[in-house]
């Protein structure tokens, strides 16, 4: 022992060898002298450094990975000017409270506001660039003049809109995004002013956006990243009745706050819908939200979940590292007894202990950013759709601080019950002792660590079971249609001619069994339509307050999906303006309208456009059929009703094809899309994919979820069996001598097993209990991820309670066998 004190050469044998170093060098000279000597300590145990900075290295990794999540989307602003001051303004319109506005209504916002500097609006749709070869799909954006300016400082090239380019007649005024300017201009400088075919038509271009600019806005926006041309759209009055499309964004006023925007909006939603030339609607609010909120909105619960999850995960591991500092600390105790026999502080000695820590915490935070940086890449490949849009996730400035913040802050964590239980030392006890027994009260700290490491797993696994329980519920799901066997192609630019050829020529491919269009996918991510209906004869105050989501179709489309048709009949080649106007509706419509009655033959108002795509008006069609109700929006939520109406009636530029075969076909997307070809070279054709692709997508936020939970469970649940193991273990190596009496004298199998088992069974049922109590506040907050379960389900905690007894046995059942091996000359030999 003499020779391990000599090691450190600024202390010698002086009797007071710390108190004389501070006199000498100073605080930063001893930090440093501890920091060498506890490197030493570590590379004499190497085995205790390995496993402890792994411990550390996934705790804090898998913290630093989430935490970069979150840095990157709820902490970080977005990339606009005076982003703070930027606000999401939705409309009630009747039973929707996200809905977009009308240009009337945008009129009449802008003449009132003061909160709001600027009031811009968007609209998107697909489009179609034609160019030499096959015609390209595009991202459209319709928007104010003032929209632009609100989101960037300037553009690359040219200029942003003015009023003057709102102006109907002649060609409109086009802005290109950097991506189709380099795309298919080939990044040419001289398109400013320059002419470009853009749809049916032509336009202008005046501008091209920076290479950086996207369009962050909240997912049921429908307003896409990347928009390839923008062109304008006329904001006034002229028309009270005019459809709902535009999605806002305003700009506060310097020093206005959302909440005081609000109370303005509520006002301005009672002047509007009290003007005489405007009709009444039911329900018209108007709500602002901050943006950037509005824009994470979907993904912050989950986020903050998964942050909770790897908190707790990091806990267990300070625990397992607190354990194994304690029992290091009692092998270390005869050299600390002497260090302060010969003079050291108790506060040296503390020191010393916590710096060593810090050693040990800097290792683990430097391998944690390893661990950090390989699981933000496997997490950026899992993420589901709702994260798709946040991609600068990455290991910056902040998340270096947070890493090394949080390897500090564990140090002094799990640190500090051994340094304490140093700083506590009875010097003549422990020399008396030198190597014996450590005493009930570190047993009782060891076995409150092992409580607190179950207790932690226990909430873990609770809130995984139910993740789990409901992804397995949303599995089981019917989303109303038949996806396996049917391949989607989406069109821009096709007319009914087109697409009822296409129709035909695609049911002659051999395995084809039937082919249809529809202008919104299930499950898709594209633009809605939905707007007002109401049965014949309903009262004016009933006329404005329910919304169902329109679908144009063709024939055909029930059975190439493989929708129920429950009552009466498909959509026939006949079914066009020319003739009755008619549609078929889905069962929850049917039951809402005319509950217990017959649906079939009734009349119902609709917005329909038999003039031309987006040429709305409101027109009287008779049911001819009921449908089983389609998940077009989530699997596990029912948002609107629907309702069909035939292609001629309700034209649309943009349309997906839907073939279903009897088995794979390779090359029916190329076929289709050659098709296509030979029929309208014009007809942009693009996001070809399986109909089931777009039913994983939906799964996957569940599933996404459901994963990380489970691996982060898994991980707490063997980070606390290795605290048991460790444990017994430890109790198993103190008690050797004990147990070799207890054998020796005829002690059974079985009493040796209780005997070492006691040391752990209180443990694991106060931690059962403490987690029992523990999940009982926690799993209520799932609720919003939950379906078709209850946070307080008893049978999620009896597994539960099943797996944690069969993991800790497990762990224990190792110790236990050495312990029942144990040979009692050997070991009273040892004594």
């Amino acid at each position: 022992m003499a020779r391990n004190i000599g090691e450190n050469k600024t202390t010698g044998a002086n009797p007071e060898p710390y108190a004389e170093a501070e006199r000498r060098g100073g605080s930063l000279e001893i930090f440093w002298q501890d920091v060498r000597y506890g490197l030493r300590q570590l590379r004499k145990s190497p085995s205790f450094a390995a496993v402890a900075i792994t411990t550390l290295a996934m705790g804090i990794g898998a913290n630093t990975a989430i935490f970069s999540f979150v840095n990157a989307i709820l902490l970080r602003q977005l990339p606009y000017p005076d982003p703070e001051r930027l606000a999401m303004i939705w409309a009630g319109l009747g039973d929707a409270n996200r809905a977009p506005f009308s240009t009337y209504e945008v009129f009449q916002i802008r003449q009132r506001t003061k909160e709001f500097d600027q009031i811009g609006g968007i609209w998107v749709t697909n489009g179609v660039l034609p160019g030499e070869g096959q015609s390209e799909q595009i991202k459209v954006g319709r928007v104010t003049s003032n929209f632009l300016p609100l989101l960037s400082t300037r553009p690359a090239l040219g200029r942003f809109f003015s009023s003057e380019d709102e102006v109907t007649n002649g060609q409109p005024s086009l802005i290109l995004s950097h991506g189709v300017w380099t795309r298919r201009f080939g990044s040419d400088p001289t398109i400013i002013g320059r002419s470009i075919r853009f749809g049916s038509s032509s336009g202008v271009v005046i501008g091209v956006l920076p290479r950086d600019f996207r369009l962050l806005f909240p997912d049921d926006a429908s307003v896409p990243s990347n928009v390839d041309i923008f062109y304008t759209t006329r904001i006034d009055a002229s028309d009270p009745q005019g459809p709902a499309f535009l999605h806002l964004v305003g700009r506060l006023r310097n020093g206005e706050t959302i909440a005081r925007a609000q109370a303005e909006a509520d006002g301005i939603a009672a002047q509007i819908n009290s003007l005489d030339e405007r009709p009444a609607v039911s329900n018209f609010h108007i709500y602002v939200f901050s943006l950037h909120a509005d824009y994470v909105r979907q993904v912050r619960g989950s986020l903050l979940l998964l942050f909770a999850g790897v908190a707790l995960v990091l806990l267990i591991g300070c625990a397992n590292v607190a354990n194994l500092l304690m029992e290091r600390a009692r092998q270390r105790r005869r050299e600390i007894s002497i260090r302060a026999a010969l003079g050291a502080s108790r506060s040296r000695l503390l020191r010393q202990l916590l710096t060593e820590s810090l050693v040990l915490g800097g290792f683990g935070a430097v391998a944690a950013l390893g661990v950090g940086w390989a699981a933000i890449r496997l997490l950026l490949v899992m993420r589901p759709p709702s994260f798709v849009n946040f991609t600068d996730v990455k290991i910056d400035w902040n998340v270096l601080v947070f890493t090394f913040a949080l390897g500090i802050f564990t140090s002094v964590f799990f640190g500090l019950a051994p340094a304490l239980s140093a700083h506590r030392l009875d010097l003549a006890q422990s020399l008396k002792e030198a190597g014996g027994a450590a005493g009930w009260r570190r047993r009782h700290r060891t076995s409150l660590l092992v409580s607190g490491e179950v207790a932690l797993a226990f909430v873990l696994l609770i809130g995984t079971g139910l993740l789990t329980r409901s992804f397995l519920n949303v599995l089981a799901v019917d989303p109303g249609f038949h996806a396996e066997n049917v391949l989607t192609l989406r069109l821009s630019g096709a007319g009914y001619p087109v697409l009822r050829q296409l129709q035909q020529n695609l049911t002659t491919v051999p395995g084809v069994k039937s082919a249809a269009a529809v202008s919104h996918l299930p499950l898709d991510d594209t633009g809605n339509w939905y707007d007002y209906y109401w049965k014949e004869g309903a009262p004016a105050e009933q006329q404005n307050t329910a919304m169902a989501d329109l679908r144009s179709i063709l024939p055909g489309y029930f059975r190439t999906i493989g929708a129920s048709l429950l009552q009466g009949r498909d959509l026939v080649e006949s079914d066009d303006a020319a003739h009755q106007h008619v549609a078929v509706i889905d069962d929850i419509l049917a039951q809402e309208l005319w509950p217990g009655q017959e649906a079939i033959g009734k009349k119902l108002s609709v917005s329909d456009s038999p003039d031309g795509p987006y040429q709305f008006q409101r027109d009287w069609v008779v049911v001819v059929g009921i449908v089983r109700h389609v998940q077009y929006h989530s699997l596990t939520a029912i948002v609107r009703p629907q309702i069909y109406l035939p292609f001629q009636l309700a034209p649309r530029p943009n349309m997906a094809i839907v073939i279903r075969t009897a088995g794979a076909i390779p090359d029916l997307a190329s076929i289709a899309r050659r098709q296509v070809a030979q029929l309208n070279k014009d007809v942009a054709v693009s996001r070809s994919e399986p109909l089931s692709q777009l039913v994983t997508r939906a799964l996957s936020e569940s599933a996404f979820v459901s994963v990380l939970a489970t691996l982060l469970s898994a991980i707490a649940l063997l980070l606390a069996s290795i605290g048991i193991y460790g444990v017994l273990s430890y109790s198993v190596a103190r008690r050797t001598s004990e147990i070799g009496i207890r054998i020796a004298i005829g002690a059974t199998r079985l009493q040796v097993i209780r005997m070492v088992l006691s040391e752990v069974l209180v443990s694991v049922w106060l931690g059962l209990a403490s987690g029992f109590l523990l999940s009982l506040g926690v799993a209520p907050l799932l609720n919003r991820l939950l379906y078709g379960i209850k946070p307080g389900n008893p049978a999620n905690y009896l597994t539960i309670f099943i797996v944690v007894l069969f993991v800790s046995s497990l762990a224990a059942s190792f110790p236990m066998r050495r312990a029942t091996r144990i040979d009692p000359l050997r070991a009273l030999r040892y004594e």
